[in-house]
């Protein structure tokens, strides 16, 4: 560790320590109940959010009143599809939380003001100034979590904040899909086997505020970091590729962070389309993706809720954890079809290999995926339907 890596992380370490000494948690325990801590992106809570009910129905935990704090992030999708499930949720920003002091204490003591019986982070990949944190200030009888890993905190760290934990449930050490990693939390803390086989969504009715055409494609150009954005002007010759040969309208969606990328790809494409680009929330987005007859995305949100709702979804990756996140297991669906950076793709049969490289970080450039690539995987997949 060099010396001004070092000096920061005393410096940070010191000043969460005096934060955290302004926190007085409530002793105050409710009787059955508990608090799930999610702070993690979209993507995470889709391939999460199936175990809640089954946790909440389980003979184990059945009667206890259920606290979620989550990424504001996904507010909109947690408060409106499972509401049945969780009694009360707790929403907090990351950004603030990581960078403003004031939010961070009011945020701290929000979170304190209440104790649990039972408090419970499942995430595999912990982080030390954010869960970890707040599993030591708050007063609960049991906190569980997974002894995880390092790829999100440092060793130095998490064998401080091992000890916060009354138990830390072993997961294995190889890379294993997201959705299975959830799955192996919630069978050793409920003891029982999970016969769930795949994250599944079940769309609320809600009255969109735009018109949809007939027969279209959705381009999601959106990404959590710009390394796993493929170009716009690639996404914008597979578009004009759906349209002219396949006769597809195109629907464009992504969040406002890419409004300026939406006006490269109007310059781009030159023909009619939707641009949806900034204008849905989550649960519009949900059914936008479930009216589309296929989804050319990046390994993003899109591709999660695609997967979720049974649709066609054609995900560009730089090979970004892969084996955790992509490419979904065959036995979970046959809808997903990746085409990855050339370095991956050439060494496809060798899974173990490519998730042990790729499983935490790739920094193959998404941008030497050509459109001829995603061209080809087009049109496997939709002569394939052809045939049916």
């Amino acid at each position: 560790m060099g010396l001004k890596v070092l000096a920061k992380d005393i410096v940070k370490l010191s000043i969460h320590t005096v934060i955290n000494s302004l926190i007085k948690p409530s002793q105050k325990v409710e009787h059955k109940s508990m608090l799930i801590i999610r702070l993690d992106a979209i993507g995470d809570y889709i391939l999460f959010r199936n175990f809640i009910k089954i946790l909440k129905d389980s003979d184990k935990f059945k009667g206890y009143k259920i606290t979620l704090l989550g990424n504001i992030a996904w507010k909109e999708l947690a408060e409106t599809l499972d509401s049945k499930e969780i009694s009360h949720f707790i929403w907090l920003d990351r950004k603030k939380f990581a960078k403003n002091p004031y939010y961070r204490l009011k945020k701290l003591k929000e979170i304190t003001a209440k104790g649990y019986e039972l408090v419970i982070s499942p995430v595999y990949s912990r982080e030390f100034y954010y869960c970890d944190t707040i599993i030591k200030l708050i007063s609960a009888g049991q906190k569980i979590g997974s002894s995880g890993n390092l790829s999100n905190i440092k060793k130095w760290q998490k064998r401080i904040s091992d000890k916060f934990y009354t138990k830390l449930i072993p997961a294995k050490d190889e890379i294993i899909f997201e959705f299975y990693r959830n799955k192996e939390f919630f069978e050793y803390l409920l003891q029982q086997q999970i016969t769930l086989r795949k994250p599944f969504i079940q769309i609320p009715d809600v009255n969109l505020s735009f018109e949809l055409p007939k027969k279209y494609a959705v381009l999601f150009i959106g990404g959590s970091a710009s390394f796993r954005k493929w170009s716009i002007e690639n996404f914008a010759k597979v578009g004009l590729y759906l349209k002219d040969t396949y006769g597809y309208n195109i629907v464009l969606c992504g969040s406002k962070t890419d409004l300026i990328d939406s006006e490269s790809f109007r310059r781009s494409f030159k023909k009619s389309y939707v641009d949806l680009v900034g204008k849905t929330n989550l649960i519009e987005l949900l059914q936008v993706i479930n009216s589309a007859e296929i989804i050319i995305s990046n390994e993003t949100v899109a591709s999660h809720m695609a997967v979720a709702l049974d649709k066609r979804v054609i995900v560009i990756s730089n090979g970004n954890h892969f084996g955790r996140f992509t490419p979904y297991p065959k036995e979970i669906t046959s809808n997903y079809f990746a085409v990855y950076h050339s370095e991956i793709e050439k060494n496809l049969d060798d899974y173990k290999k490519l998730s042990n490289t790729y499983g935490f970080i790739s920094k193959l450039n998404i941008n030497e995926i050509t459109f001829e690539m995603v061209k080809v995987k087009i049109d496997e997949l939709l002569n394939d339907l052809k045939k049916c």
